[in-house]
């Protein structure tokens, strides 16, 4: 009997000493999630660009939505110079303004697209200009087409407004032809 109980504790401290030596089954411990950010880059689309825009456009006629109220006299003269880094600028009749454009590269049915804006102007007040200066810097804001026809640049909006400038400027007394 002492034999068989020697025998016992053996087979049972052979048994956990091989339990020890094996390694337990356990869940594995996951990693805590990471903090960081993926970012994913999006493309940056290439500024498209115009050589024909390019340069500075005399405001040779303005009109209200379908060619309503036309202005056709403009003194003093009124401007816009596009650059390549799509920035437009020029003299709105009584201030100086700023802002910058972006072509769309859309085929419209008044011409290409084009965004203008937000425009930036210095803050004068002339009573014999401030009406039309506003109506332009609208028209120009809202510029939504444009086109090019020989020396004839036309911005057009989505309601039909249009403001008309030539490569050349023309003096105070010069009444344009017209649309």
């Amino acid at each position: 009997m002492k034999l068989i109980l020697h025998w016992m504790i053996a087979c049972i401290l052979l048994a956990i000493v091989a339990a020890g030596c094996t390694e337990m089954s356990s869940p594995r411990a996951t990693p805590p999630p990471s903090t960081e950010q993926v970012v994913t880059p999006f493309p940056t689309p290439t500024p498209r660009t115009d050589g024909a825009l390019l340069g500075t456009w005399y405001l040779k006629a303005m009109t209200g939505p379908g060619g309503s109220s036309p202005v056709q006299t403009i003194s003093p003269q009124m401007d816009a110079t596009f650059t390549g880094q799509g920035v437009v600028s020029g003299f709105a009749g009584c201030n100086h303004y700023s802002g910058q454009y972006t072509l769309t590269g859309e085929v419209l049915q008044g011409g290409l697209g084009i965004g203008v804006g937000p425009v930036v102007a210095t803050l004068m007040y002339c009573t014999e200009t401030s009406d039309i200066e506003a109506r332009y810097l609208n028209h120009l804001q809202n510029a939504a087409s444009y086109s090019i026809t020989g020396d004839t640049l036309t911005l057009t909006d989505n309601a039909g407004s249009a403001l008309v400038f030539q490569r050349t400027a023309y003096g105070p007394t010069a009444v344009p032809r017209g649309l």
